[in-house]
């Protein structure tokens, strides 16, 4: 058991359609490993919902019934929630309302993963299409969604450059974008909302935690007090991962606790 693994609040099992492991499988490992709160977060990629390559509808149904009778059965395990990643929300403003209206959802990571009418930015060729350009999209659609407001953290701020920097080389001038990030979060802050530390970048490439220690600070100084994270654990074998670390970064930013959520209202864990 390790005592430095106290949540991990973003991560997938098959309901997803890049997940390895069944929920119960992930639940399992997640027990095993210590951590004290947990939330499972499967995708649901609202602009692509009803492509035949994922088709949301049957898993997001699944999970309705799965993860509540999970989240009962290991109570005296751990402390679940049942959380959803929600990708691109401003794409299907309709769907995403009948979504959200339609599960009790504990936890929600509002996640943007391909701005409105690109793909993903993990399948594009940045030899072909300017980084820039994408990265100003990025920004302009975080903002849209922090204005929105109808999820509980944002989720890793940086996701792009896992795959512009990271895997493609391309350095990135984030300087220009600060102003922005800035107005992200001090709307994230006004509407008591938060971020998460992903982890995921520190077993990737790019070397570092999605956003890395410059913006979590930036956050802070502004009054940011929410704070989750997360591995992206997409497989048992990566669940926990850089939580420990992460935490520690967090702790030496001045943060005294991270959040948990239950019935979409925060509960604060002293670290």
């Amino acid at each position: 058991m390790n005592d430095n693994i106290i949540m991990d609040m973003h991560n997938h099992s098959n309901l997803s359609p890049d997940g390895s492991n069944t929920p119960e499988e992930m639940v399992q490992r997640a027990c095993e490993l210590g951590i004290k709160h947990y939330s499972l977060t499967d995708h649901l990629e609202i602009n692509k919902f009803y492509d035949e390559e994922y088709l949301y509808e049957e898993p997001i149904r699944r999970g309705s019934e799965i993860i509540p009778a999970l989240i009962e059965k290991y109570s005296g395990k751990i402390n679940m929630g049942y959380g959803i990643e929600l990708g691109q929300p401003l794409q299907d403003m309709p769907l995403t309302e009948r979504m959200l209206s339609s599960y009790k959802y504990d936890f929600i990571i509002g996640s943007l993963h391909m701005c409105d009418g690109w793909d993903d930015f993990y399948l594009l060729d940045y030899s072909q299409v300017s980084a820039d350009m994408l990265m100003g999209l990025y920004f302009e659609e975080l903002l849209a969604m922090a204005r929105w407001g109808e999820f509980d953290v944002l989720g890793h701020l940086t996701y792009p450059l896992r795959y512009i920097t990271g895997e493609s080389g391309i350095e990135i001038d984030m300087e220009k974008y600060l102003p922005i990030i800035k107005e992200i979060f001090t709307t994230l802050i006004k509407k008591d909302m938060g971020i998460e530390i992903n982890t995921s970048g520190l077993r990737q490439q790019i070397g570092k935690p999605l956003p890395d220690e410059y913006y979590v600070a930036l956050y802070k100084q502004l009054g940011g007090k929410i704070l989750t994270i997360g591995s992206d654990a997409h497989r048992t074998e990566d669940l926990g991962k850089g939580i420990a670390e992460c935490t520690a970064m967090a702790k030496r930013l001045g943060f005294d606790y991270l959040t948990f959520y239950k019935n979409r209202k925060p509960q604060f864990i002293k670290i």
